[in-house]
């Protein structure tokens, strides 16, 4: 089972991304979190293999974050989700995140990004 925590401040995005993704089997949505500060306490607490992370969000946004994701836990995989281009997702990328993806195109993207990273 690849345990998935998804961290926005969007909560119909977050039931979005569950719906993306409702039909793997072996994907085990573990929580959410509404911000970067809650995001990084529900890592530890909760122990995902993937951490879905969009970068803005108030309070502690996931540029904030992703750091401190990854320096409290290396062995999870943090992939962006973003509604910024892709330049500003690559940002992302410098901080440790392990891939990113367009919101606009979760659809056919996520999953396969989700596997990929969970691999490593």
């Amino acid at each position: 089972m690849i345990r998935i925590l998804v961290v926005d401040d969007d909560p119909q995005f977050r039931h979005l991304v569950r719906l993306v993704l409702r039909h793997a089997d072996d994907f085990e949505f573990v929580g959410e979190a509404a911000d970067g500060q809650e995001g990084v306490d529900r890592v530890g607490e909760l122990r995902p293999d993937v951490v879905l992370l969009d970068l803005m969000m108030p309070g502690l946004d996931g540029f904030h974050a992703l750091p401190l994701i990854r320096s409290a836990h290396p062995e999870v995989a943090v992939v962006v989700l973003t509604a910024l281009d892709a330049d500003e997702a690559a940002e992302g990328m410098l901080l440790g995140a392990s891939g990113f993806v367009e919101k606009r195109h979760i659809t056919e993207r996520l999953e396969p990004l989700v596997r990929r990273c969970a691999s490593r």
